[in-house]
């Protein structure tokens, strides 16, 4: 599946982590500014994965 098929608070499998998907949001970057990214928030971890938008097309393994 990819990036682009994702819905806001669906389970997916990123290198072997789960993380749910957030959606697409405005991510402050230090030195830069805000940029708009996929966002998603890793299972078990405290941290999020960020994905420029010109990833949508990356393949992920969907979590039923």
């Amino acid at each position: 599946m990819k990036i682009s098929d994702l819905k806001p608070g669906q389970k997916v499998s990123i290198n072997g982590t789960l993380a749910e998907y957030l959606g697409i949001q405005k991510v402050r970057i230090p030195n830069i500014g805000k940029a708009e990214k996929s966002v998603f928030k890793c299972e078990g971890i405290d941290s999020y994965k960020y994905y420029n938008l010109r990833k949508v097309l990356k393949r992920l393994k969907v979590r039923k």
